[in-house]
C-alpha cells in the first residue's frame, strides 16, 4: 500500500490489524502517542540520500559535500516529521557497544557555499538542473521537497524531483539511471560493519559508483583485527572518511511507529525490526484475559 494515509484510516476502521512501521503519515504520529495501541521503539536503520558519483558533476566530492554541508536535518526532523525520527549525520546508527563513530555531519550553509564554489560553481552559477528520485510515499516527497528548497536557498541550484514506482526506482538506483535518490537501510546484524560494507566498491548495494582503495582497506582490515578497539577504530577511520567523501548524505536515525489491535499477539520490539508471521497470532478471546478496570494484572 503506497498510500500511508489510507492505511491508517484502514487500521482506524478495523480493516487491518496491525499497520506496522512506516505506513503512518509522520503529520499524524504527534496525535497518537496517547493511544495504548501505538507503539514507538528504536530500530537499526537509517534513511539517506545516494550520489551517483559516475555522473558529473558528482563525480567531484567538493560538489557532494556542498550537499551534504546544505541539509539541516533537526529541521526535516523537528519540522517536517514532527520529531518521530531523530536527525541523523552518520551512516552507521547508534546502539553499538563500543562503536562511538566519527563526528556526524553537520548543517554548514556557509561552509556548504565555500564547497561549491570550489567545485566551481560559485552561488551555483553555472551548475546543471538535477533530479532527486525517490519511490511512491508522500514522507519520501516531502523530504525531497525539504531538500530541494534548502539547496535552493543555501546553493543556489535547482532540483527537481523524480517520483518512480518500486519496480522502476530499483532498477534506476541499480542501474545507476539517477542524480540523488533516497534510500534506506535496514543492518542485517548488530555490527556497524552491516552499514559501512555497502560502501566498498563493487558491493551490490554501493549504488553510488563510489570506490575508493583506501576505504576498502580500512574495511577489510577489520574484518581481519580480532581485537575490538582496533577493530571499531578502523570501521570508525573508514566511516570518517566517506562522510568526507559524501556518496551518501545522511538525513535521519528511524525509530518504529506502529499500530497494533490489543487482540494482535507475537509482536515484540526488535533492533531489525524483523517480526516473524510464524509467531504472530489472533486471540480470539482477548477480552477475556485483559484484566478489570482497577484490578490487578492477572498473572
Amino acid at each position: 500500500m503506497d498510500d500511508l494515509s489510507t492505511a491508517t484510516n484502514l487500521y482506524k476502521s478495523g480493516a487491518l490489524d496491525w499497520n506496522p512501521s512506516n505506513y503512518i503519515p509522520s503529520q499524524f504520529l504527534p496525535y497518537l502517542r496517547g493511544y495504548a495501541d501505538f507503539r514507538v521503539y528504536p530500530s537499526q536503520a537509517t534513511y539517506f540520500y545516494c550520489v551517483n558519483c559516475t555522473r558529473a558533476p558528482f563525480t567531484d566530492p567538493w560538489v557532494r559535500r556542498a550537499l551534504n554541508l546544505a541539509i539541516d536535518r533537526e529541521a526535516i526532523s523537528r519540522d517536517l516529521l514532527k520529531g518521530s525520527r531523530a536527525a541523523w549525520g552518520r551512516i552507521t546508527p547508534a546502539g553499538y557497544p563500543g562503536y562511538a563513530g566519527p563526528r556526524p555531519v553537520a548543517f554548514d550553509p556557509a561552509r556548504a557555499r565555500e564547497c561549491l564554489a570550489r567545485a566551481g560553481f560559485p552561488g551555483g552559477k553555472g551548475f546543471p538542473r538535477v533530479s532527486i528520485l525517490f519511490n511512491t510515499s508522500e514522507d519520501h516527497r516531502r523530504i525531497g521537497e525539504a531538500i530541494q528548497a534548502m539547496w535552493k536557498r543555501e546553493l543556489g541550484i535547482d532540483v527537481e524531483l523524480t517520483n518512480q514506482e518500486w519496480g522502476s526506482y530499483m532498477q534506476s538506483t541499480v542501474t545507476l539511471h539517477y542524480d540523488v535518490a533516497r534510500r534506506t537501510w535496514t543492518g542485517d546484524y548488530l555490527d556497524p560493519n552491516t552499514f559501512l560494507q555497502l560502501l566498498v566498491s563493487g558491493d551490490g548495494n554501493n549504488r553510488t559508483g563510489w570506490s575508493n582503495a583506501r576505504y576498502d582497506a580500512l574495511v577489510r582490515e577489520a574484518a581481519g583485527t580480532l581485537d575490538p578497539a582496533r577493530r571499531f577504530a578502523s570501521l570508525a577511520e573508514a566511516e570518517s572518511l566517506a562522510l568526507d567523501q559524501s556518496p551518501y548524505l545522511p538525513i535521519y536515525l528511524y525509530s518504529t511507529s506502529e499500530l497494533v489491535k490489543p487482540w494482535v499477539r507475537g509482536i515484540y520490539p526488535t533492533a531489525l525490526d524483523v517480526h516473524p508471521l510464524t509467531y504472530v497470532w489472533i486471540d480470539h478471546e482477548w477480552r477475556q484475559h485483559e484484566p478489570l478496570a482497577g484490578s490487578p494484572a492477572r498473572p
